[in-house]
């Protein structure tokens, strides 16, 4: 039992030692990057759109400084899933006191669709009230808070004729005891994002393209056979010979809380997402299938040594348990300087990662990759989902079926209800 645990041992604490030193060389070449905000003469006319169902803490926020950016020319079309919404009211407030310029339009969502979700919808439908002049379209999700330069810092990118895509991408910040759900969340997401951004998969909440390349790439028609936004956008900027590239100061930060139930369904609706549309989802199967098996191993042979009477086997597993979790913890402290030194680049601050974080990450990371494993296995099960109350039928990325569909009304808290 000794050889066998000193072997599991190696293997976890190998496999969080690679992690770490991915986190650490993947925060030195972050340093070195730049915004590169387009210039107010080459601002051209650019439109931003928001689709909204249901009412996001941060809605307002969001609002407030989409209608507040440095950019010459731009509008805001919104389109709110009913009138009844309580979305509609709020956003009509806002308009009313911060909108002086007239930069924000207030749709009603036509007749849904039935071949995708409510949100590709919105913006198939968005897409008809562009004006065919307008040289630009950013995305922008209702959770996200835009500083001023947001806009020039998207927009930045697609001087460079190569590109047909700029994205950004999203921190979870959990406040002090704001509950294990929201700390997993943002473990497990920190785990996901250094991958996301080395593969330069989009995020379509903070999202900008060239009004041509979208219609060049086939996108009005793919999103509305698609069940989310995002996971299309990459292979059709590829299949028009063009690249998406990654803004570094657009790693935004939601402070929004989660309950522990939202996290698994939230995580299981990542990794559907993923499957469906990343061709490295095999990549996440591989390492959840090991990241379980080196862990449950270990735990095994901890509980299992002193009864059997090989102490020094539970003892090895323990080390390696503490080792592998201390430096996952690293992992996510280097990460998060990431995103710090993200809001430096957009002059904004992250205060110092609170001393008692690092230990609640390294206390939470067996049941982060548990979650991890059932979520994947979730995933890959999944042939209906659940999203803000409506249920998709998912039969392959491109043949999706609304089976129902109700004005959005929340029976508790966004956390709870919004899979």
């Amino acid at each position: 039992m000794i050889l066998i645990s000193i072997i599991y041992a190696l293997l976890l604490i190998g496999a969080a030692g690679v992690q770490w030193a991915i986190a650490i060389m993947f925060r030195r070449r972050f340093n070195t990057l730049n915004p590169n905000p387009l210039p107010e003469s080459q601002q051209e006319d650019a439109v931003v759109v928001i689709s909204v169902r249901g009412c996001d803490p941060s809605l307002e926020s969001c609002l407030r400084g989409v209608l507040n950016q440095n950019y010459a020319n731009y509008v805001v079309h919104m389109i709110v899933d009913h009138q009844t919404d309580e979305a509609w009211n709020l956003v009509h407030k806002i308009k009313s006191q911060h909108d002086d310029r007239n930069l924000l339009s207030i749709i009603e969502m036509e007749s849904p669709l039935e071949t995708c979700s409510l949100k590709c919808n919105a913006i198939v439908q968005a897409l008809r009230e562009v004006d065919e002049r307008t040289k630009y379209v950013a995305f922008l999700d209702a959770d996200v808070a835009p500083h001023p330069q947001w806009l020039a810092e998207l927009m930045g990118p697609l001087t460079d004729p190569s590109v047909g895509g700029v994205t950004g991408n999203q921190w979870f910040e959990p406040e002090p005891r704001s509950g294990i759900g929201s700390l997993i969340r943002s473990t497990w997401n920190a785990g996901a994002i250094v991958p996301t951004i080395i593969f330069t998969n989009p995020w379509a909440g903070s999202f900008a393209m060239r009004t041509q390349d979208i219609f060049d790439a086939g996108l009005e028609e793919i999103w509305s056979q698609s069940v989310v936004d995002d996971g299309p956008i990459k292979q059709a900027i590829n299949d028009i010979g063009l690249k998406v590239e990654f803004a570094p100061s657009l790693i935004m930060v939601n402070r929004e809380s989660c309950t522990f139930g939202y996290t698994n369904r939230w995580v299981t609706r990542m990794l559907t997402w993923s499957r469906l549309y990343e061709s490295t989802f095999y990549l996440s199967i591989i390492h959840a299938i090991f990241s379980n098996w080196v862990m449950l191993a270990n735990f095994t042979i901890l509980f299992i040594g002193f009864p059997s009477g090989v102490p020094v086997a539970s003892l090895i597993a323990a080390v390696a348990l503490i080792a592998s979790g201390w430096m996952c913890a690293k992992s996510y402290e280097a990460t998060r300087q990431c995103v710090a030194r993200s809001c430096e680049l957009r002059g904004q601050t992250l205060a110092p990662m609170p001393k008692r974080r690092f230990f609640d990450v390294f206390a939470g990371v067996a049941l982060t990759h548990l979650i991890y494993g059932v979520s994947c296995a979730r995933a890959i099960l999944a042939r209906r989902i659940q999203w803000r109350e409506i249920t998709y039928e998912l039969k392959s990325r491109n043949q999706i079926k609304r089976l129902n569909y109700a004005p959005y009304l929340p029976k508790q808290t966004r956390g709870d209800v919004s899979i």
